[in-house]
């Protein structure tokens, strides 16, 4: 397959299992043992205990009807490791679908509340209703200053922070929705819980780093 053949969404890539694409291949990912090094932009919202000692860092896209489908299982993960694992959302809105830009915006103007993941789970769980009048409905649900909601979602610096997660996705060779870094691992698609486990067992069994030591 080649990248000329533009977006598609596909059901099924092999071992990727399914997820939604830009290209129709991927290249450039770095392997596990650069893995660890994802420069993580400050503004992404941010679920889990700041002391987890494996960040999940989820490339999605909320019109992406496999980040809905693998919702439930990164539910699942938080729940399994409350202590042990966090998440991180990193926009990456495909240009093959219409609205998955302005919920990308609203994610992270409901960030500027302090709702960020209240508008996460309203969208994913609302795939199919990412209109402007959607996303304010469900601003007014959660309980957002709606002007304030509506004056963010729309300012150049929120247009900045998705241009800065899209660029580091572009970085990454990600091109994947959903995608997710563990830290030495990568999953791409909706992966059952198994896959995910297996990954962040692998991390949390790796010895602790003590920052007070400088290692050679």
């Amino acid at each position: 397959m080649a990248s000329r053949l533009g977006p598609i969404c596909l059901t099924g890539i092999v071992s990727v299992s399914i997820a939604c694409l830009r290209v129709t291949e991927i290249s450039g990912m770095p392997t596990a043992s650069d893995a660890g090094s994802i420069d993580i932009p400050a503004h992404a919202p941010r679920r889990g205990p700041d002391s987890a000692r494996v960040t999940l860092v989820e490339f999605g896209d909320f019109q992406c009807l496999y980040c809905g489908a693998v919702e439930p299982t990164v539910r699942l993960v938080l729940d399994t490791y409350p202590d042990d694992v966090a998440l991180v959302f990193v926009n990456l809105p495909l240009s093959i679908h219409a609205n998955s830009l302005r919920a990308a915006e609203a994610f992270l103007a409901a960030a500027r509340q302090g709702k960020a993941w209240e508008m996460h789970d309203q969208m994913l769980a609302n795939q199919q209703a990412l209109s402007d009048v959607d996303l304010d409905g469900y601003a007014q649900v959660i309980g957002l200053d709606l002007a304030q909601f509506d004056a963010d979602r729309s300012s150049a610096e929120i247009a900045d922070e998705i241009a800065q997660d899209k660029a580091l996705a572009a970085s990454l060779g990600v091109d994947t929705t959903p995608t997710f870094n563990s830290g030495r691992h990568w999953i791409v698609g909706a992966q059952p819980f198994s896959t995910f486990k297996e990954a962040i067992d692998q991390e949390l069994a790796l010895p602790v780093r003590d920052a007070a030591v400088d290692l050679p």
